[in-house]
Parts: C-alpha cells; structure tokens; sequence
C-alpha cells in the first residue's frame, strides 16, 4: 500500500493563535490549499481510500480533497488531535496566565507523557489512541495496492513521523511535529508492514498560498 499523509487547511484558530477544539473551521486560504491538494492527489489518479480525523478542520479539508479525488471520506475518531480540554478557545498567552503551572509543565523539556491537559487527555492517551487508528488503517490495506489518504493534525502526524522513523515513543516527538498546512507525506508499507519512506512535507502545491 501507498500511504499519503496530509495535515489539514489553514484554520481560524491557527491564524489567531488559539488552541484548538473540534469546531475551529478552515479560513479561505485553508480553503484554497484543501483544494490544491486534492487537485494534486486528483492529477495522480491512483487515490483509492480517504480517512479523515472527524474535528471540524480536518473533515472539511478531507471533504475538499475527495471532491477532486471522487473518494468519500471515512471518518476515524482516533486520528483527531489532543483534546486539550479546558484550554480550547484560549489564546496560548491567555491559556499561559490562566493555568500557569499546566503551561509551564506541559512547555518543560521534563515533560512526560504522564501529563495531562486540565479536562482534556494526556500525551500517553492520546498516543495510545493516534496508534491504534493507524495501525488499524495499515492493516487493512498493507496487504493490497490501495492508495490511501489520512487527512490529520500536527500532533498525530508528529506521532506516526515518529513511530515510521524508528524514534523513541517514551518521549514527544517534538522534532517531527513540523508539518505545513495541507502538505503531503508519502510512505510505502508492504505485506509486512514494513515502512520506506518517500517525499516528506511536501508543500509545493500551497507555495503561493499564504500558511500559519
């Protein structure tokens, strides 16, 4: 199988810098790149299966894509990003002076998976969860010729980036969190599931598009 990961549109939230819950809606410009992506996916002809996180920035990002691909959605509840909990809708400088020492936890390099956001999961749950959902997607497709697309977030992306590039997952994966918006990341995962790794990030087609 050929998987292909994309990371959601520009959201509101990520233009105002806020922390996101499931209702932060895509801008025109996440609008824009949903559809450059899917124009793009569309020009390979070969899209056969389109999984989504459900949160509303994703699921319209996957609903723009399967528009230019002719694939129908299928929305997997695992894929979603963190719930933060109680911090959704702040601003990070208000969530800062709000919970102070969450913030400064959460922002430690001595932060541990243990950790969790007030009303919301910790690192460990939402790992545990970001796995199972990919490795039940792999698994029903690793043993076929299936083209298939994962529409996400920044944190699941980092955490299956991780999980594909041999990383420790005792630890955040912070350094494999960069993932422009609508960019697409390709894995080839044979019978096996074994991985090989293909064009990583990749942002070309939003390159005229402004990103946040």
């Amino acid at each position: 199988m050929r998987l292909l990961l994309v990371r959601h549109g520009q959201s509101l939230a990520n233009v105002e810098a806020r922390i996101q819950g499931d209702d932060d809606p895509l801008t025109d410009t996440g609008r824009a790149q949903a559809a450059a992506a899917g124009a793009l996916l569309a020009d390979r002809g070969d899209v056969t299966h389109l999984y989504a996180s459900p949160l509303a920035r994703a699921r319209e990002t996957a609903m723009i894509i399967g528009k230019h691909v002719g694939v129908t959605p299928v929305f997997e509840p695992g894929l979603a990003e963190i719930n933060a909990g109680l911090a959704v809708g702040l601003t990070w400088e208000e969530w800062e002076a709000t919970y102070p020492e969450q913030a400064a936890r959460i922002r430690s390099e001595d932060r541990t998976l243990a950790d969790r956001w007030e009303g919301g999961e910790s690192g460990q749950e939402f790992a545990d969860r970001i796995f199972t959902a990919y490795d039940h997607i792999v698994t029903q497709h690793r043993r076929t010729d299936d083209v298939v697309v994962v529409v996400s977030h920044g944190g699941p992306l980092a955490w299956i980036s991780a999980k594909v590039h041999g990383d420790p997952l005792d630890v955040f994966p912070v350094s494999r969190g960069i993932f422009g918006n609508c960019s697409i990341s390709e894995l080839e995962i044979d019978a096996h599931g074994a991985h090989t790794i293909g064009a990583w990030n990749q942002v070309t087609h939003v390159e005229t598009l402004a990103e946040k």
